[in-house]
């Protein structure tokens, strides 16, 4: 006889990275200037996570990269996208590297503007 489903332990969608990984996350986020942020026990859409990872621009929401483990793969999602499968976080990492490069004017842009206020 079959346990009923509620009494049968629900496996979590989103499994909790290895300590290499979530430091390897970790100080990759540290060397580019974002913001890590490590999320447990998150429920969403129905989903059960152990953790989630939520890599962020100091000033910027719209540049945001979520990440996550399943059984077999690593998932990253970038801030209005889809998600994506990677074989690890090396490989998810390298592929959203570029979404965080957009900010990099900005902070030329502003220095530029300083730069002409400061002759006024």
């Amino acid at each position: 006889m079959h346990p009923q489903a509620a009494a049968r332990p629900r496996t979590p969608y989103g499994l909790a990275f290895p300590l290499p990984e979530l430091e390897f996350v970790r100080a990759w986020a540290e060397r580019q200037g974002l913001r890590l942020e490590v999320r447990l026990d998150q429920v969403l859409d129905g989903a059960e996570f152990e953790e989630l990872l939520m890599i962020t621009a100091p000033r910027s929401a719209r540049q945001a990269l979520t990440l996550w483990r399943t059984d077999h793969s690593v998932i990253a999602q970038a801030a209005g996208g889809h998600p994506k499968g990677f074989s690890g976080v090396h490989m998810a990492l390298a592929h959203f590297a570029g979404t965080f490069s957009a900010a990099a004017p900005q902070r030329r842009a502003l220095a530029r503007w300083r730069k002409l206020l400061a002759h006024l």
